[in-house]
């Protein structure tokens, strides 16, 4: 049994960058934000650096749009090597920050999503990305290859009161 998922505030929006028809979600999420999620940083850079995959880090993730719409929940489900929840959460408090959310939901390519302990690794693993430099696998943890986003078209429709 896990505890109840703990909910943080995002440190940031994700971090967008295409890699061909994919969509890559570069997310920061500290080490400490759960317990149990260092463990799957720590696993994570040795399958990577190793290229042989001890026990693996697996992590479930879902979007949820709050009827209001005024924020939007990106859930971690911690699998392997620990399990863990955390939601992390994002307030919608422009247009703009609404309609990053939406266009998200309208790419038409694969969306994947990466976290990385904090904003400067998610911006060094960007600059690796775009150099063609494995460095960006190193730095964090591949979550999703194949993120759902249907949830997020919610946003472009009128909320729930």
């Amino acid at each position: 049994m896990t505890d109840p998922m703990v909910l943080i505030d995002a440190e940031a929006f994700p971090l967008t960058v295409r890699v061909g028809p994919e969509l890559m979600l570069m997310q920061p999420v500290a080490r400490d934000a759960v317990t149990g999620l260092d463990a799957a940083y720590t696993e994570a850079a040795l399958d990577f650096t190793t290229g042989i995959q001890a026990t693996g880090t697996t992590i479930d993730a879902r979007w949820k749009v709050a009827p209001d719409h005024q924020h939007v929940v990106l859930q971690l489900l911690g699998r392997a090597p620990v399990r863990f929840e955390l939601g992390v959460r994002y307030a919608l408090d422009t247009d703009r920050e609404r309609q990053m959310f939406i266009d998200i939901a309208a790419d038409a390519g694969r969306v994947s999503l990466w976290i990385y302990p904090d904003k400067e690794d998610v911006a060094r693993a960007a600059v690796a990305l775009q150099k063609g430099d494995d460095l960006f696998g190193h730095l964090g943890v591949g979550v999703e290859s194949d993120l759902h986003c249907r949830t997020l078209h919610r946003l472009g429709r009128s909320p729930r009161l």
